[in-house]
């Protein structure tokens, strides 16, 4: 079914950006195809469908010894051959199609000559180990973005997850130990700051959160980050983080994709009601989206069943009464206007 003539004409006058999605690192583990399809729920021509023009992609590699049984035993490395796997592939056909965007502009390129950008993730820095070296060898490699941390506490700061007996917990402030940002932390934040790169509060318990904030000098976004007052869960942000994020001149992204363990239903739905929450809270220019979407193919949203069908999105925003200029800012601007101050 073609998208109403109103939600076409806010796909054309927009930049899309999802915050948050694993396309790069779905190609990689398949070793299919950079540009091709991957049989999940994000890839790129599954973007060209929807009029995503780019995607922050989250490569997620876990220390076995923090993320459970599908972590790995030597993070960095395994981390290493899949950039060098991205770069092998844009170096041949995938460069024709897919752009790898390290500022802002490179997004801007990428929507002027029909391209598809990806800008460099990683989803937990576990693999840093608190090493400044290897967080410049991965900037140099042209990695833009850190989500600090993920499952369990490494050496940066504590998750808001944790893998107890070979199954995963949500943390219990009652019984877990504290964690803030570590020395090692916030030496990796000052770092991230100074080379341009996106610091992610995503799945941080709240002394990890702000002691972030405290120390980051730049915007920091919640890349896939839902809203405490609709959910109470320690896993999503209450109102006090969704405002001093933008404070900071930053975002947060909600997603169709709860984080679990929880009874919510994915949905198209959920996500809307987090995005006008926090609209409602910040207003407009903090607010966008961040997919998630992996290859849960057997957990589509409902109303969002993979990247190609993003124009739903944009309908849900009209039907909620949103006008064009908030429309754009949710849907990629307000991410072009943080990763250009960033990144540049």
């Amino acid at each position: 079914m073609a998208a109403p003539p109103s939600t076409e004409r806010s796909l054309q006058e927009s930049i899309v950006v999802d915050a948050h999605g694993h396309f790069l690192d779905m190609a990689a583990r398949s070793r299919r195809k950079l540009h091709e399809s991957l049989g999940g729920l994000t890839d790129v021509p599954l973007m060209r469908a929807g009029g995503v023009i780019a995607q922050l992609s989250a490569c997620w590699m876990p220390d076995v010894r923090i993320g459970g049984p599908h972590g790995s035993r030597q993070p960095f490395r395994d981390l290493v051959k899949m950039l060098d796997y991205v770069h092998r592939e844009l170096d041949g056909e995938a460069g024709d199609h897919v752009v790898l965007a390290r500022t802002a502009g490179d997004i801007e390129w990428a929507a002027a000559e029909s391209k598809t950008a990806v800008v460099l993730g990683l989803e937990g820095g576990d693999s840093l180990r608190g090493d400044l070296g290897r967080l410049r060898s991965l900037y140099n490699a042209g990695l833009r973005h850190v989500c600090l941390v993920h499952e369990g506490r490494n050496a940066i700061g504590v998750a808001t997850q944790v893998w107890e007996g070979g199954t995963m917990r949500v943390y219990d402030p009652r019984i877990d130990e504290p964690g803030g940002l570590s020395a090692a932390g916030k030496q990796i934040v000052r770092e991230m700051n100074r080379l341009g790169m996106l610091v992610d509060v995503t799945h941080m318990v709240e002394e990890s959160f702000w002691d972030t904030l405290e120390v980051s000098t730049a915007p920091v976004i919640a890349s896939h980050g839902n809203a405490r007052a609709l959910r109470d869960t320690v896993r999503y942000l209450t109102d006090e983080q969704i405002r001093a994020v933008a404070e900071t001149g930053g975002m947060v992204c909600p997603s169709p994709f709860p984080l679990g363990p929880t009874r919510e239903r994915p949905s198209l739905e959920m996500m809307l009601r987090h995005v006008d929450h926090m609209v409602r809270l910040v207003g407009p220019d903090h607010v966008g989206f961040g997919t998630d979407f992996l290859d849960q193919t057997g957990a589509r949203p409902t109303g969002f069943g993979d990247i190609g069908e993003t124009p739903r999105v944009v309908e849900g925003l009209l039907e909620l009464g949103y006008g064009a200029a908030a429309i754009r800012k949710i849907m990629g601007g307000n991410f072009l206007r943080v990763f250009g101050q960033v990144a540049g």
